[in-house]
């Protein structure tokens, strides 16, 4: 492998996870469903025994993530499911996209559909593109309108900071209980 994508798996037998050796400046860790598989990506030059070390500090989180896995659906794959997921969060769109805009008074973003893996959406307001994630549609309408009106948001506000909070509780008061029941990608 190259080695900017080294590839090692734990021999800890508790928390077993798999490394990924890249560019980067801090280690990262994630718990992948369906199964709870750790996955770290850390920077070339830090020893394994740091991660080893940084893996064991968080077995709380770790356990914690893994609950919220229990019954979750199986990451979405290319196929027929997700192309019929495509067309019905389309569909729901047709509706959301026009109204929110209105509410926004802002004229249409560019706006593309596809499976994420990390976030539910995202808007680079440089270039007015805004990307939803697929899985949303398994998610419900509600979930949809709220992610779209959090990535339409960002168009006037970049970061999470006090006015783009302000701009959420203005146009979706209830956003804190939709982002609860969204729960983790």
């Amino acid at each position: 492998m190259s080695r900017d994508h080294a590839e090692y798996r734990s021999a800890a037998p508790s928390l077993e996870y798999t490394l990924l050796r890249k560019r980067m400046r801090s280690i990262r860790m994630r718990v992948v469903p369906p199964d709870g598989e750790i996955r770290v990506s850390a920077p070339h030059a830090t020893p394994l025994w740091q991660i080893d070390q940084f893996v064991t500090s968080r077995r709380t989180w770790i356990a914690n993530r893994r609950a919220l896995l229990v019954g979750m659906e199986p990451r979405l794959e290319h196929g027929a499911e997700a192309e019929a997921l495509r067309a019905e969060l389309a569909d729901w769109l047709e509706i959301l996209l026009p109204a929110w805009c209105a509410e926004f008074d802002v004229e249409t973003p560019h706006l593309s559909l596809r499976i994420m893996r990390t976030q539910w959406g995202s808007c680079r307001p440089s270039t007015r593109r805004i990307t939803l994630n697929i899985e949303l549609a398994r998610r419900g309408f509600e979930m949809a309108e709220y992610v779209l009106v959090h990535e339409l948001c960002h168009l006037f506000a970049n970061g999470h900071g006090r006015d783009f909070y302000a701009l959420m509780d203005l146009h979706l008061p209830d956003w804190r209980d939709r982002r609860k029941r969204l729960g983790p990608l």
